[in-house]
């Protein structure tokens, strides 16, 4: 997505593809991922590829797993809200805030994640209730970044529910459509 706007990309399985699964670029803003599962690939999710600091997006309950990098890496977004997410055998890094990105990532789980999460010199990214198992590498936090709740109203899932959760719920759904 090169300056798209309002995005919702919801309960969809997304594997196996020549580059990314999902990359949202040149300013595309008001972008919701949710409940989607993300696998089997090299890059899974990249945002950002613009000097402007205007995107917004929430990322919240997917399940990515099986991947490598991108997972996702956020670059110069204004506000990015990451929650309730599963992360699962990720070989290079989990969330990535680069730039003069600012992330707020809450409650989400993460297993076999070398890297989970951190970010650069220039971000900020702000950590609340996730949980690291089997993981290596940087847990980093840096920064105040944002509130989320002062923009929208969000109810939080117990990170120690998120895997059986999504494991049941995200990806298509019979009774959805």
């Amino acid at each position: 997505m090169d300056t798209a706007d309002h995005v919702w990309i919801d309960h969809n399985t997304i594997t196996r593809m020549n580059d990314g699964l999902i990359d949202s670029r040149k300013d595309t803003s008001y972008l919701t991922i949710s409940w989607n599962v993300l696998s089997s690939n090299n890059k899974a999710f990249g945002i950002g590829w613009t000097e402007n600091v205007t995107a917004r997006m929430t990322i919240h309950h997917n399940w990515i797993k099986d991947t490598n990098q991108r997972n996702p890496s956020t670059d110069n977004v204004a506000y990015a809200h990451l929650y309730n997410n599963y992360l699962q055998n990720v070989a290079s890094y989990g969330n990535y805030a680069r730039g003069a990105t600012k992330m707020v990532l809450e409650n989400s789980y993460f297993d076999n994640v070398k890297d989970p999460y951190y970010p650069d010199s220039t971000a900020q990214l702000r950590q609340s209730g996730s949980i690291c198992v089997n993981c290596t590498g940087k847990q980093q936090t840096l920064g105040s970044a944002f509130t989320p709740s002062s923009f929208y109203s969000y109810t939080l899932d117990a990170a120690a529910d998120v895997p059986n959760l999504l494991r049941t719920y995200a990806g298509p759904q019979a009774d959805i459509g």
